[in-house]
């Protein structure tokens, strides 16, 4: 069975680019709807065959979570503020593939990474944010753009580098001065990036539009509100037909029409996913087919955290 989805899930490349019409005639939306009475979506289980605790004592603090692009067994995580500048690499099932330390890169404060095909270059990358700010004191936050290392011959406790040619820096800033955020998205159908910060009174969605210029800070454009806050974590498929939003408690999923843009998609009253509470779960991460998906919490107390794979029945 493993042979099997190994092969679906790291054959699947993101489809090019298409067009994406935004119907939204507002620049900024206060999007609304009843959120105690959302459907769960039944179609999604627990897959016990895959997951597993984490066996990397290094990684106690996962804050993100994304599954590679060259192989569909790993995946990429980091903790958040106080550690080194690290890559993680996780096994399916929790096994510890060491890790990479990103050359010429800061550690402020990693909250969340998701992974970005070019299509123009035929390059599999690794968005990394540096968008943690619990105090809101910081005037720009960075995002890195780094090239997926190889994967084949990882081995536990391996210790790798990142050299400093692989690693882009793009640097931000909030129209509305700094905030908080740990929920960074790609969508591959544009290649623009999303933020969603987490300290408001709602939830804010933030986007960089395509290309990234390293040379200046660049303005997010601040798009829509959510009806919910605190949110910890978020992804988009890699076919850009589902998105994913996690607060502490609960996962929201909105499924995506080929010419809707992510706001438009947003404007749905979304289901929520199957998710065994976490005691510190700021993590998830979509399986490169997107017929399943993974969860991870930070360490809590002495016991190390399981990561957990959810997958479509």
């Amino acid at each position: 069975m493993f042979v099997a989805l190994f092969i679906v899930l790291s054959c699947n490349k993101a489809p090019d680019q298409l067009i994406v019409n935004n119907t939204s005639k507002d620049p900024f939306i206060i999007i609304d709807y009843d959120l105690s009475d959302l459907k769960v979506a039944e179609e999604f289980e627990v897959n016990n065959a895959y997951g597993g605790i984490l066996q990397s004592t290094l990684l106690d603090e996962a804050s993100g979570l994304a599954v590679s692009s060259k192989d569909a067994a790993v995946l990429w995580s980091h903790n958040d503020s106080g550690h080194p500048n690290r890559l993680y690499a996780v096994g399916s099932k929790g096994e510890n593939l060491g890790y990479f330390s990103i050359t010429g890169a800061g550690s402020r404060d990693y909250e969340d990474i998701c992974m970005g095909y070019d299509p123009e270059n035929n390059v599999d990358y690794i968005y990394l944010g540096d968008i943690g700010d619990n105090h809101a004191q910081y005037n720009f936050v960075v995002i890195y753009r780094i090239k997926e290392p190889e994967t084949t011959g990882l081995f536990e406790n391996g210790v790798y580098a990142i050299p400093a040619e692989n690693v882009e820096r793009f640097e931000f800033t909030y129209p509305d001065g700094p905030r908080d955020a740990e929920t960074l998205m790609f969508d591959p159908w544009t290649k623009d990036l999303y933020v969603v910060s987490k300290r408001d009174f709602r939830s804010i969605v933030y986007r960089a539009k395509h290309p990234f210029d390293v040379n200046k800070r660049t303005e997010l454009e601040r798009l829509a509100q959510l009806p919910f806050n605190w949110a910890v974590a978020g992804d988009i498929s890699k076919d850009g037909t589902q998105i994913a939003i996690k607060d502490k408690h609960r996962i929201y999923y909105w499924t995506r029409k080929q010419n809707e843009s992510v706001i438009d998609a947003l404007q749905k009253k979304p289901k929520l996913l199957p998710y065994i509470l976490e005691p510190q779960g700021e993590s998830f991460a979509w399986s490169s087919d997107g017929n399943g998906y993974f969860t991870v919490s930070e360490q809590s107390g002495v016991f190390p955290p399981d990561l957990y794979y959810y997958e479509r029945k």
